[in-house]
C-alpha cells in the first residue's frame, strides 16, 4: 500500500528583507528534532548568498553553551542577545526564510573578519576533493 504525505504547508515569511550573507537572525529549528540535531529558537548566521524571501538559505547555528573541546567552534564577538556566542561550524543547515526573525535591535551583521573565521571553519569541515587522477598514457 502507498500512503501519500501531504507536502508541508508553505509559510510566509516574517522578514520584510530578503537575508542577506553574514547577517545574524533568530531562528525557530523544529521542535520534533532528535538529538544531536538543533532545535528551538536560537541564533544563526546567514552563509548562503543568492536569497529569496520564499526560499531557503543555508545557515550556521549558534550556542550560547561554552564550547570547549569543540574543535568545529567558533567564538563569536558580535552576538544577537549580547550573550557569549559561539557558531557551531559543523552544522550547517539549510533552513525555510519564513523561519527566521530579527533581534528587537534589528539587523546584525557579522564584520567580514569575524566571518571569514566562521567560513574557513566550515570550509575545513567540509570535504575536499581530491587531485583529479591523470589520464594513463597512450598505448604506441
Amino acid at each position: 500500500m502507498i500512503t501519500i504525505i501531504p507536502p508541508p504547508p508553505r509559510v510566509k515569511a516574517r522578514l520584510k528583507a530578503v537575508p542577506a550573507i553574514r547577517e545574524l537572525y533568530w531562528c525557530d529549528f523544529p521542535q520534533d528534532a532528535q538529538s544531536p540535531e538543533f532545535w528551538k529558537c536560537r541564533p544563526v548566521v546567514i552563509v548562503s548568498f543568492k536569497n529569496t524571501l520564499s526560499g531557503a538559505v543555508t545557515v550556521i547555528p549558534c550556542s550560547s553553551q561554552p564550547q570547549p573541546g569543540n574543535p568545529w567552534a567558533y567564538k563569536l564577538t558580535t552576538t544577537i542577545d549580547g550573550d557569549d556566542s559561539w557558531a557551531i561550524c559543523d552544522k550547517p543547515t539549510t533552513v525555510a526564510v519564513s523561519r527566521l526573525s530579527l533581534d528587537r535591535t534589528g539587523k546584525r551583521r557579522l564584520p567580514e573578519a569575524e566571518f571569514n573565521g566562521v567560513l574557513a571553519l566550515l570550509l575545513k569541515w567540509l570535504p575536499v576533493l581530491p587531485p583529479p587522477v591523470a589520464p594513463p598514457p597512450p598505448v604506441p
